[in-house]
């Protein structure tokens, strides 16, 4: 008996032994990454093009300059420029708008991004939804335990008999205060198809955070944009992978989803290209934050 414990705990001691393992990544092939939107307003919209990069790299990721990126809505095209100051940054002309109900479809072409010497061609596309319009919004101070939370408030119909999704951010003073894709409200109208929207609350700003702090007098700005199911799905993808998965009840991990397919040299939908290009409609609503003390 003695000699059968002896040996647990020698066990043990080897069990708890720890050891530092290096993981040797191998080099991956860079894959394009498209990120930008077309909105409903009369703007400056960007379109960064950008390369994947290794695991373990700790400079910059290397922005894809040179490229013929093209925008068509199916009538009407036009050729984005290059930032001359900000290689990889494609823009449209400042009075450019989409409209909603039409479909954008970006093509890029005349780049190497795998280094093969055989010039590839991305193209992309997002249908622009209709979205009502914002009526007003309010800003409710709530007390609670840890500091203070203003609940922000929308009245608005939902365009009844159609499956809308929404995105919404919070400016403060005109400047976002929710500008990470981890901070964006996320919704959709199954349970409220085709009712107005009176007063109801839709996000938060805590006192928690330094910058979202309310004091009488700022101007509070809501930003509502009638976007895609699948861009929707995009966005929790990228939230889930930013905040990590449940070991225990989360899901296998997966790619991210993408709607960048490489035309040629000719590959599937899953390889050569990611990131999203999104097209959608946009409107506001702000009022000016009293404070009631």
């Amino acid at each position: 008996m003695r000699n059968i414990f002896s040996l647990l705990i020698f066990s043990l001691l080897l069990a708890s032994c720890t050891q530092e393992i290096q993981i040797n990544l191998d080099k991956s092939t860079p894959e394009l990454v498209v990120e930008g939107v077309i909105t409903s307003e009369a703007k400056v919209d960007t379109i960064y093009l950008k390369k994947t990069g290794d695991y373990f790299m700790n400079q910059p990721v290397e922005m894809v300059s040179g490229a013929v990126v093209t925008l068509s809505d199916g009538t009407n095209t036009l050729t984005l420029s290059e930032d001359s100051r900000h290689k990889g940054q494609y823009f449209t002309p400042s009075v450019y708008a989409g409209v909603a109900g039409r479909t954008y479809t970006l093509f890029i072409s005349q780049v190497d991004v795998d280094n093969d010497g055989v010039k590839e061609s991305y193209t992309s596309s997002c249908s622009m939804q209709f979205l009502a319009p914002v009526d007003s919004i309010s800003v409710v101070k709530k007390e609670m335990f840890r500091g203070n939370i203003w609940e922000i408030r929308l009245s608005m119909q939902d365009i009844p008999k159609v499956r809308n999704f929404y995105l919404s951010r919070i400016y403060i003073n005109r400047s976002c205060k929710t500008d990470s894709i981890d901070e964006w409200g996320i919704s959709n109208d199954e349970f409220f198809d085709g009712k107005y929207l009176n007063n109801e609350t839709i996000m938060f700003l805590t006192s928690r955070k330094p910058d979202e702090k309310l004091v009488d007098g700022d101007t509070v700005g809501l930003e509502v944009c009638a976007i895609t199911e699948d861009y929707m799905n995009y966005i929790y993808e990228v939230t889930a992978e930013f905040r990590g998965r449940n070991p225990l009840f989360g899901g296998q991990p997966a790619n991210i989803r993408t709607n960048v397919k490489r035309t040629f040299p000719v590959t599937n939908e899953i390889k050569g290209a990611r990131g999203y290009f999104a097209a959608y409609s946009v409107g506001w609503a702000s009022t000016v934050y009293r404070d009631s003390k």
